[in-house]
């Protein structure tokens, strides 16, 4: 994969998959949909999914059912699969989106990929309901002190991933992120959009009372009748609606919760593509449209 593969990334909130789309288009270009969670069909509200024009094909959106499981492994072999086929229809592929892991893992690769191991994770979990959430760390701290000092006792889903890696290829995960720091496994041109936050929270905060216009509520309601596989379950949103829905909040503090916590995951976004070593970033002001910044892009 010798040719540089371009990349937009950027935090929720930030204008990329309009930005995305008018790149693609320019360029004669399909966009490949680097997000966690626009990958799976049934939530394309909560998670502002795209709606592509006929013109630019999107690939990995809504590809899953909200039963199913994916991962950074997964993305990997996905995306290096669909920027084939794209170069082979002669059209340009253009990753877009917002989880950084997903492109981080992406560009570097993995040393041993570990796969899922649900039995494991079963254990795991009779573990905190015997003991605690502390158990785990203790654990995590015993085989792989380095990584449990990154992470909080609470955060269980990190944590058991860090103790499957450790089971799986009997190194410490923080061995394995260390890996981040060599070559690239592919050549890419990485842009980054960059808001300052007062326009990026007030673009959020819209955007969120988009999605209970559109009928967030009953799509929510929807989804909580099937069956969430634990990233899914994940999606930023339904624990908030899990409680609206179940009478512990009204929809005004709903609103409000969903926007407070996806402005603090936007900077958490930001610090994480903040360590990309040559990402090239691209300042965005409120009055700024997807054609101007797809200017400066390609300029």
């Amino acid at each position: 994969m010798s040719e540089a593969v371009r990349c937009l990334v950027g935090s929720t909130g930030s204008g990329k998959t309009d930005v995305g789309i008018e790149l693609a288009r320019r360029t004669n270009g399909e966009v490949i949909c680097c997000d966690a969670y626009t990958v799976y069909r049934g939530m394309p509200i909560l998670t502002a999914a795209p709606t592509p024009p006929s013109d630019v094909p999107h690939h990995l959106l809504g590809i899953l059912n909200t039963y199913d499981t994916y991962d950074a492994a997964r993305f990997l072999t996905d995306c290096d699969h669909e920027i084939e086929q794209i170069r082979g229809r002669d059209r340009e592929p253009w990753i877009v989106g917002g989880t950084a892991l997903y492109l981080r893992c992406w560009l570097k690769g993995f040393g041993s990929p570990v796969p899922r191991d649900d039995a494991f994770r079963e254990s795991l979990k009779q573990r905190v309901e015997a003991g605690g959430r502390q158990v785990l760390h203790e654990d995590l701290a015993k085989v792989d002190p380095k990584r449990a000092t990154e992470l909080h006792p609470n955060d269980l889903r990190r944590i058991v991933r860090a103790l499957e890696i450790v089971r799986g290829t009997g190194k410490p995960a923080s061995e394995q992120r260390l890996e981040w720091d060599g070559p690239d496994r592919v050549t890419a041109r990485v842009f980054g959009l960059r808001r300052d936050y007062e326009d990026l929270d007030a673009r959020i905060e819209k955007r969120t009372a988009q999605m209970f216009e559109a009928g967030l509520i009953e799509e929510a309601r929807e989804l909580f009748t099937q069956v969430l596989s634990p990233q899914a379950a994940q999606a930023l949103g339904l624990t908030e609606l899990r409680a609206l829905l179940d009478g512990e909040i009204d929809e005004a503090e709903a609103r409000e919760r969903i926007s407070r916590r996806t402005r603090r995951f936007a900077r958490k976004q930001m610090t994480f593509f903040s360590s990309f070593p040559s990402l090239a970033w691209i300042n965005v002001s409120a009055d700024d449209d997807a054609a101007a910044v797809a200017d400066r892009i390609l300029m």
